[in-house]
């Protein structure tokens, strides 16, 4: 087990300066601007500092201070949200992260799912042992369909309700795949309005979401008012793939045009 190194009074002192009051993570440049160093010495101190416990890197460039009283730097982690809302700062939390949050799903994961309007370079990254699954989502989609929640004194923002089931029927993917994804909807469906699934649809303006819709209501024997017909009227023409990160194959059913590729758990199969 490592423990964090002796730390001078001036070292002290200087993290105290660069940390400030409430302050998380830092940067190179924090420390040029609290310590008035070039940028060669401020990488050299935060590296230090990290090599002897006091911080931990969280990517290039970014650090996070670690607590006194922890007895295991190396391996101590602050909270996925938290680090994800400070390394995507235009992003929110959706898929089936957001669905735990909103009590649409019991199932937990490992793997935390966000969208930003950064650049994505991979849509998997692994940050101080945290995994997150990234996609790229449109400057404009981010202006929509969110709400904030407060992480003591950091401000996270999650997709709500509908904007989440929406996201996973765009893309089957960010909630577990489609099978799971049907389970969120049908939970959504249990408590909220269904037609505000139609409206978040309209909003994200990717009409295979109807299909998927469409077809997951009627597989699962459910009945909302207007929503199947809402759907029918949205749907678009051509062929969609059900889960497009399942297998390839399936029967075409052409009533919503989509091929079937996975079997939803609860369908009727007779």
């Amino acid at each position: 087990m490592s423990v964090a190194a002796g730390i001078s009074a001036s070292s002290r002192a200087e993290l105290g300066l660069v940390f400030g009051p409430g302050r998380r993570f830092v940067t190179p440049a924090d420390v040029v601007d609290a310590l008035g160093v070039d940028a060669d010495v401020a990488a050299r101190k935060l590296s230090r500092w990290a090599a002897d416990g006091w911080l931990r890197r969280v990517r290039r460039g970014l650090y996070i201070g670690v607590p006194v009283d922890v007895t295991n730097p190396s391996t101590w982690s602050e909270d996925p949200l938290v680090v994800a809302a400070e390394v995507w700062h235009a992003s929110y939390f959706t898929g089936w992260t957001a669905a735990r949050h909103w009590g649409l799903t019991e199932q937990v994961f490992r793997t935390t799912v966000l969208k930003t309007s950064e650049r994505v370079r991979s849509s998997t990254v692994k940050l101080l042992d945290h995994e997150y699954l990234v996609g790229h989502v449109e400057p404009g989609l981010l202006l929509w369909g969110l709400r904030t929640v407060w992480s003591v004194d950091v401000r996270l923002l999650f997709a709500d309700p509908a904007r989440t089931v929406v996201d996973i029927l765009d893309r089957p993917k960010l909630g577990g795949g489609i099978r799971h994804g049907a389970e969120v909807t049908a939970a959504y469906l249990d408590e909220h309005d269904p037609m505000s699934l139609i409206a978040a649809g309209d909003r994200l303006g990717n009409r295979a979401v109807f299909k998927r819709l469409g077809y997951i209501v009627e597989a699962l024997g459910l009945d909302p008012p207007g929503l199947m017909a809402a759907c029918e009227e949205r749907a678009s023409t051509g062929i969609s793939i059900l889960d497009p990160d399942g297998p390839a194959g399936g029967r075409r059913l052409m009533r919503w045009g989509l091929r079937l590729n996975v079997t939803l758990q609860h369908e009727d199969t007779s």
